[in-house]
């Protein structure tokens, strides 16, 4: 496996274990996305349940087969299926105006998907594509290798779940500028 194959397998592990275990965590975070999934997914309150649930249970099957030897490539196909009906979803958002929070991690997602959120999807669609292992007989990382990996892939994950938050600080606020007051004004 190559250092790039194993940088971009463990950023998409990390990304997809925060998602899973932010959406799952409580009540609280279960109902807010089960929320964003009748808003984003045009689906019954009923089946929103069903789907929030099983995109949980998707994602954290990623996780498992993207660490389980031998099965990583099955993790990489289930991730880009999920990504890619992701973007769609927010594409999809975009189009119509829909302003929903999406909670693709939990309670820290309050922000309605934008242009930012397809970015952010067609980089980790990007990831899946480059983590495909390598040629064969490319040889194996040394533990060194390893750990370099996932410093990596975990910096790379801390960049991918905040940065609706980096966007927000970015973003020019909309704010009225409040006259100052005039010194004989003042009391």
């Amino acid at each position: 496996m190559t250092f790039l194959s194993m940088t971009c397998q463990a950023l998409l592990a990390l990304v997809f274990a925060i998602a899973c275990v932010s959406k799952a965590r409580g009540r609280a975070s279960f109902a807010g996305f089960t929320d964003a999934v009748v808003a984003l997914g045009r689906v019954s309150r009923l089946r929103a349940v069903w789907v929030a649930a099983g995109i949980i249970a998707l994602e954290g099957a990623t996780v498992l087969l993207l660490l389980v030897p031998g099965w990583g490539s099955a993790g990489l196909w289930v991730a880009a299926v999920l990504l890619t009906g992701f973007t769609y979803a927010v594409a999809r958002a975009l189009q119509d105006g829909t302003a929903v929070a999406c909670r693709c991690f939990g309670a820290s997602g309050d922000h309605a998907p934008g242009p930012a959120q397809l970015v952010r999807n067609a980089l980790l669609l990007a990831a899946v594509a480059l983590a495909v292992p390598g040629v064969p007989g490319a040889g194996s990382l040394s533990w060194q290798g390893w750990f370099a990996a996932w410093l990596i892939g975990a910096v790379c994950a801390v960049v991918v779940v905040t940065g609706d938050e980096v966007v927000a600080l970015l973003r020019p606020t909309h704010q009225v500028p409040v006259p100052a007051a005039r010194p004989h004004e003042a009391v």
